[in-house]
């Protein structure tokens, strides 16, 4: 175990409480990012119609701007995002998975899933209940 999964067992409750909630916080932070972005290509394209109609109609490529934006790009910028989205999240859970490993080994769970073991960890069971 690395010494930054060392450290966390000397950790109190109100500190893993306080770790978790980062992440926590850091997640739902990525989440609004991302969400925002979208949700202002979603809204604004309307809007870029109704206030500039002359910008909006305008050819490029053979397409008016909003069709070559809705009908062309759309996918591919929604794409990035999901990939930029992906990659953080990795990152973030990455960052955390020793503080995941110490915190399921205090609590009795083991992280890998043993079939032969009675013990399951709560996050594979839950899992399990949601494939039935």
């Amino acid at each position: 175990m690395s010494a930054k999964g060392s450290e966390l067992h000397s950790l109190s409750e109100e500190q893993h409480a306080r770790l978790a909630h980062l992440v926590m916080k850091r997640q739902a932070s990525l989440s609004l990012r991302v969400a925002l972005i979208f949700v202002i290509l979603v809204f604004g394209l309307p809007l870029f119609n109704y206030y500039l109609p002359e910008l909006a109609n305008t050819n490029i490529m053979g397409f008016s701007a909003t069709w070559l934006f809705l009908g062309v790009l759309f996918f591919p910028i929604t794409w990035v995002l999901s990939a930029y989205f992906i990659k953080q999240s990795d990152k973030i859970e990455s960052e955390c998975a020793d503080w995941r490993e110490v915190l399921g080994v205090e609590a009795g769970e083991p992280i890998v899933d043993d079939p032969n073991s009675d013990i399951h960890p709560a996050f594979i069971e839950s899992d399990r209940e949601d494939s039935n």
